[in-house]
């Protein structure tokens, strides 16, 4: 499954919660998983990440500080 048939699975599944769909499910990373409203945030984050992959933007990691 390409990165753009992940993206898009994701955006139909949010949208399925959107409309008041309670489980949906979604492939990313060879496994399945079930999102729920109460954890939509994870989905949320999920389609960022696979834009940003698109995108081709690195993936951002931790800040930190250097003194």
């Amino acid at each position: 499954m390409t990165d753009q048939e992940m993206l898009d699975a994701a955006r139909l599944a949010r949208h399925s919660l959107i409309m008041g769909q309670g489980i949906v499910e979604c492939e990313f990373d060879g496994q399945r998983t079930k999102f729920t409203t109460a954890n939509a945030d994870r989905l949320d984050a999920y389609i960022a990440e696979l834009e940003a992959r698109i995108a081709g933007c690195p993936r951002r990691g931790a800040i930190g500080f250097i003194f």
